[in-house]
């Protein structure tokens, strides 16, 4: 048989099936990271809180703390004291007002807050200048925010400066997260040579690299720049060695210099899938090898990102844990496309503000090299024969950005 033929292409969603099968079940490397360095790492466990917020009664605003009762049945009260945040108050003394800012502990004998503003203050006396509030006012209870043991963070979750501000204000020092998977990006040809007749700068490599890093990864980059296949294949094992996924680009079609799918299977590798029915990308091939998972992406630029947004990526979130699935984007189609039978398109759309919300159009693209019409898309659409689009139709495009 002609490994390097396509002979029978997988559906997309087939191939994203098959990919995910890879990440299932599978170790998932745990670390812990110092809470102020967790932004955009996916936490490898539940966070429960440790302890109540507030931790006790607190004042929600700078004025006066007193007895409800006490205030109705004198109209002023005497001043005794003052409290601040981080002070343990010593209970207020019958028949007096105690001063008091925003979070501070409200005194034993105290039910009612009322702020400065709003009292009138005469020597060493307050008295309300507008109506009394009801008891119990302005005072944040103890735990109303949340309890000691409610879940803080989901395991899967990707964590933001939201998370780290729940977790810093717990007292926690770090957080148990997924270990970001090593990445090998490898990038071959003799064009990209320095000194080839018609070199051509890489841009595959850096570019791949910066997307799965944005995903999560911890990405390095290799270049092979021959059409030698013992000279990409040096390259290939180097790049392999410590590396949990490996990506290549180029090498991977059927021409006389795509050597990547021999070397490969030279190493041991197994086949997933060899081609899937997409456009661009349809050269994307699948191998184990051992625990890795190797991807061999297409050489021309466009192509290549689209495999890595919608095959690598995937599998770094299932390997990373991540729970939440991404976050749809509606946008209502200001244009109209089709599909070949049996073929996944996917179209780079830009996002813009209509009169009745989000609305996308066509990135004009020359093809599968196309590298310019990514710096102005903010979106995948996916069209099949199945599923076209239609002038305002209300689809949802994949993301380019982020994790999620």
């Amino acid at each position: 048989m002609n490994i390097k033929a396509f002979a029978r292409l997988v559906d997309y969603p087939t191939a994203l099936r098959l990919v995910l099968a890879r990440a299932a079940g599978g170790p998932r490397p745990v670390t812990r990271v110092p809470v102020a360095q967790a932004t955009g790492r996916v936490a490898a466990a539940d966070i429960l809180a440790t302890t109540c917020r507030p931790p006790a009664d607190i004042s929600a605003m700078d004025g006066y703390a007193f007895a409800h009762a006490a205030m109705v049945a004198h109209a002023s009260l005497p001043v005794a004291g003052r409290t601040v945040a981080g002070d343990r108050p010593e209970a207020l003394a019958p028949g007096h007002a105690r001063a008091i800012l925003t979070g501070a502990r409200i005194p034993a004998g105290a039910d009612c807050v009322m702020a400065a503003e709003r009292m009138a203050v005469a020597g060493d006396t307050v008295a309300p200048a507008t109506p009394l509030p009801a008891r119990g006012a302005n005072i944040r209870r103890r735990g109303e925010e949340f309890t000691a043991g409610t879940r803080l963070v989901a395991r899967g979750q990707v964590l933001d400066w939201r998370h780290v501000a729940l977790l810093a204000a717990q007292g926690l020092r770090d957080v148990p997260v997924a270990r970001r998977p090593r990445v090998s990006v490898v990038s071959n040809g003799a064009e990209l040579a320095a000194d080839a007749a018609g070199a051509c700068p890489d841009s595959n490599a850096p570019m791949l690299a910066s997307l799965l890093g944005a995903s999560g990864a911890r990405a390095s980059t290799h270049l092979a720049p021959t059409d030698n296949m013992a000279g990409q294949a040096a390259c290939l094992r180097a790049a392999t060695r410590g590396a949990d996924i490996v990506v290549t680009t180029g090498g991977i079609s059927v021409g006389n210099t795509d050597h990547m799918l021999a070397i490969l299977r030279d190493m041991g590798a197994d086949v997933v899938f060899r081609g899937v029915a997409i456009r661009p990308g349809r050269p994307l091939t699948v191998l184990a090898l051992g625990g890795r998972t190797i991807f061999c992406l297409p050489g021309n630029p466009g192509a290549a990102a689209i495999c890595a947004l919608m095959f690598v990526r995937p599998y770094l979130r299932a390997i990373m844990g991540v729970e939440t699935p991404p976050f749809p984007t509606a946008a209502t189609a200001g244009f109209t496309a089709d599909a070949p039978a049996g073929v996944t398109q996917f179209i780079p759309v830009s996002l813009h503000r209509g009169p009745d919300g989000a609305c996308c159009r066509r990135v004009p693209t020359v093809g599968a090299s196309d590298i310019i019409a990514f710096s102005r898309a903010d979106a995948l659409l996916a069209v099949t024969q199945e599923n076209p689009v239609r002038m305002g139709q209300v689809v949802f495009p994949e993301r380019l950005f982020g994790t999620n």
